[in-house]
C-alpha cells in the first residue's frame, strides 16, 4: 500500500468513507434522474449516463472499501 493510501486510510474513519462513497454515487446519478424527470421526452441525455455510468461504481467500490475498514475495526477490538 501506498503512504498516501495509508495516509488517508488513517485520517479518516469507515462511517466517513462509506458516506463519502455513496456521495459520489448519488453525485453522479442525480443529473441523470433529474433529467429523466424534468427534461424533454425526446432528450438523449449521452453524457449524463456516462457519469453515472463512470460514478456508481466508484462510489461503490469507496463505500465497500469503508465497510471493509469498518469491519477490521471491529474484528480488531474484539481480539
Amino acid at each position: 500500500m501506498s503512504h498516501l493510501e495509508e495516509a488517508i486510510l488513517r485520517r479518516f474513519e469507515g462511517s466517513t468513507i462509506v458516506l463519502f462513497g455513496l456521495t459520489v454515487a448519488v453525485a453522479g446519478l442525480l443529473p441523470l434522474l433529474l433529467y429523466v424527470a424534468f427534461g424533454p421526452e425526446d432528450g438523449n441525455p449521452v453524457r449524463l449516463g456516462l457519469l453515472a455510468i463512470a460514478a456508481v461504481p466508484t462510489g461503490g467500490i469507496i463505500a465497500l472499501a469503508g465497510i471493509i475498514k469498518l469491519l477490521v475495526r471491529h474484528f480488531q477490538r474484539d481480539g
